[in-house]
């Protein structure tokens, strides 16, 4: 046994002096750069590729087997140039390749340059003209064979590569049909002794560079650090203390860049198809978030993970990325946004759930997912109180808007015809969302409950829910808005129950008493076209109905205007300062028709304090015009104590005409019809004297016939 072993020691020393020598004389006798053109043929002939070595050719055999080249050239006929390469060298240890190890010295790369060109006509300049694109199945075998080699590869060779240094880089696209090119320049990569399962360090920078036509859109300068660990036995790959830094600079944001810096550890296990992003810390003017991210199944991903946005300011990022905000009338609001939320989701979704947001003093909760292949939107959040009017213009330039408006009523468009719907925004909008809030203030209103519910597909925005409550009452609201068809069409139905009109108006105007209270009820159904509020309003069909219950109207006092008639008409000695400054009624309602932005109605109804009230005619919106009837009729003695009203006027309506435009003043507006006052006291008049001159004339009769008359009397007057 011993002198066998000593026999195979010789017969390997053999062999090692065997190829030492071979190697030495390979060296010595053998000049690669006398084949340069047949090895730049058979790339042309096997490969199709146009090879151009201008530099020498060295090479070693032993103990490295090593290449060294320069000046290469590569593309395929006829087309743009594919690759340069200034110089390369590697070099790998002879001996330990026979126990399937690879030990390797320094591999380095300098000025590489690949050139992607994707032409016009959907060609390109990395593939052979002609050829066939391979199948998906094609592509999935062969992706599988080459994961299952890898990892047979990878289970049978040791790596030890003593340093890669790849200089001066450089990585085109350009995209000629797009007019679009995306440059990699100035790539540099270090890295330190390669070892399987060991952490070496490595270290990356570039500038990255992206044009679209004549300008520059985007650039960003780029650095990383991490250590990295290669276990291809394993199939684990790690990167450890990641650090890594961008200065990005955005056209849209001017010259001044922004910094972006990204930390955490990456863990990657090809055969539990696991990989993780740990401790991940990212930062951004101003803006600071950390977290985790996961990645399970690599063929239908499933994402995990958490994220969390620390309390930043909103405002000062906006300024920073160039994007200021209007004033606001509270200039601190909008300084103080923080998230926290559960990551998930596919390949083709992420999802935020649950999600916390708090946005100033506003808490939200719920969930929120995007789709990553159709940007489809999934909302559904829930806050507590929320001020809008902070976050309003400032009352002067809320003011300054409204003068702005009056003066253009009183021009010859009293509604604008600019289009503010836009089409392409809500034809690509998908959207499925829920938003409620507890409480919400907004133009000095405060609502309470409020329940929203919209879906946006295919250009048909569906409002489902626009629900609310306030002032005592609640209002229910549907809308649906189709823009997927010219001309966009609008319908609306709206449901309003309990509300006190008091406190509305109060809230409003804010006037220490109302022009009007009382409890509304109402429903309508509309419809309109158009993009402009000029088309709406010219275009405004459907019906309405509404009641209210228990009310009172002030400015417009029908008995003291009925007193007051009588007292200037016929001196019935009313006090008319006695009579109350207001009109109040039991029950107002009526129904109402909509065509074309006129409404009419013929069936308005009121029962006030002694007073019956019907009403019919039009409310003209496109030319701004009122032309209404109002008919009085007294049921019983009005305000017997400060105005008795004799019983011959009870049962007459006495009309109210209220006609003029939007802008006339109330109190102008509306007025009784006076001629009826004076007809009807004429006929009273004229019945008293009549009355008066008949007693006379029965009177003289009857003192020189006697009784005898009273037969004839009765017979001439009646009575």
């Amino acid at each position: 046994m011993k002198g066998l072993t000593k026999l195979l020691l010789g017969l390997v020393a053999l062999v090692v002096i065997l190829i030492a020598s071979a190697g030495i004389l390979l060296g010595v006798f053998f000049e690669p750069n006398d084949y340069k053109s047949d090895i730049e043929a058979l790339a042309l002939e096997k490969a199709g590729l146009e090879l151009s070595i201008d530099g020498d050719i060295g090479w070693s055999v032993f103990p490295w087997l090593g290449l060294q080249i320069g000046q290469v050239k590569l593309q395929y006929p006829q087309q743009p140039a594919l690759a340069s390469l200034e110089q390369a060298q590697v070099s790998v240890k002879l001996l330990p390749l026979l126990s399937s190890k690879v030990e390797m010295s320094s591999i380095t790369v300098d000025g590489l340059d690949l050139n992607l060109v994707q032409a016009a006509d959907g060609s390109n300049n990395w593939s052979l003209p002609g050829a066939e694109p391979e199948t998906a199945g094609a592509d999935t075998a062969d992706t599988a064979d080459t994961a299952d080699s890898a990892t047979d590869a990878g289970a049978a060779v040791a790596l030890d590569i003593e340093s890669i240094a790849v200089t001066n880089g450089r990585i085109g696209y350009a995209d000629l049909k797009a007019d679009s090119r995306v440059q990699l320049q100035d790539l540099a990569l270090t890295s330190g002794r390669i070892r399987q399962g060991e952490y070496f360090p490595l270290d990356l920078s570039f500038r990255l560079d992206q044009s679209a036509g004549e300008a520059a859109a985007l650039s960003a300068a780029t650095t990383l650090k991490a250590e990295v660990q290669l276990d291809p036995k394993t199939q684990q790959y790690r990167l450890r203390g990641l650090d890594s830094s961008v200065q990005l600079q955005l056209a849209a944001l001017g010259e001044k860049p922004l910094e972006l810096k990204l930390s955490g550890d990456v863990a990657a296990d090809l055969v539990a198809q696991l990989a993780r992003i740990d401790n991940l810390n990212l930062s951004l003017a101003g803006l600071s978030a950390s977290g985790s991210l996961s990645v399970q199944d690599f063929a239908e991903p499933a994402l995990g993970g958490e994220l969390k946005l620390a309390a930043f300011n909103p405002r000062s990022l906006l300024e920073q990325l160039g994007q200021p905000l209007p004033a606001m009338a509270d200039e601190t609001a909008l300084t103080q946004l923080s998230l926290s939320a559960v990551l998930g989701g596919s390949a083709s979704q992420l999802s935020l759930k649950p999600l916390t947001l708090t946005l100033d003093d506003t808490h939200f909760n719920g969930a929120l997912a995007y789709g990553l292949s159709d940007g489809a939107i999934s909302l559904d959040l829930a806050g507590d109180a929320l001020n809008a009017d902070r976050y309003l213009p400032p009352q002067s330039d809320a003011s300054q808007t409204g003068g702005q408006a009056e003066s253009q009523a009183g021009g010859a468009e009293r509604y604008s015809k600019e289009e503010v719907i836009p089409l392409e925004p809500l034809r690509s909008l998908l959207l499925d969302g829920q938003f409620k809030l507890q409480q919400l203030q907004v133009s000095g209103v405060t609502l309470s409950d409020l329940d929203l519910a919209v879906n946006a597909r295919n250009g048909l925005v569906n409002a489902s829910r626009i629900n609310a409550n306030l002032f005592g009452g609640t209002v229910r609201n549907s809308a649906v808005l189709d823009v997927s068809r010219t001309p966009v069409t609008l319908k609306s139905s709206k449901t309003v129950s309990g509300l006190q009109i008091g406190d509305l108006l109060q809230a409003l105007d804010g006037a220490e008493k109302p022009a009007m209270t009382g409890t509304l009820s109402s429903q309508a159904d509309i419809s309109a076209q158009g993009r402009s509020v000029h088309a709406i309003v010219n275009s405004l069909n459907g019906t309405a109905r509404f009641n209210v219950a228990d009310g009172t109207i002030s400015g417009i006092d029908m008995a003291q205007t009925v007193c007051q008639g009588f007292n200037n008409l016929a001196s019935l000695g009313i006090n008319a300062e006695q009579v109350d400054g207001s009109t109040p009624f039991a029950n107002l309602g009526g129904n109402f028709n909509i065509r074309n932005g006129v409404i009419s109605n013929d069936d308005l109804q009121a029962t006030l304090d002694a007073i019956g009230l019907k009403g019919k005619g039009s409310v003209d919106l496109p030319r701004a015009l009122i032309d209404y009837r109002l008919g009085l009729t007294i049921q019983e003695d009005l305000f017997k104590q400060s105005c008795s009203v004799n019983n011959k006027i009870q049962g007459v309506e006495w009309p109210v005409n209220c006609k003029g435009s939007f802008d006339t003043p109330p109190a102008q507006l509306c007025r009784p019809d006076l001629s009826v006052f004076e007809d009807l006291l004429k006929a009273r008049l004229k019945q008293d004297v009549q009355q008066k001159v008949e007693e006379k004339v029965k009177e003289g009769i009857q003192e020189k016939l006697g009784d005898d008359a009273k037969q004839l009397l009765k017979g001439l007057f009646g009575n």
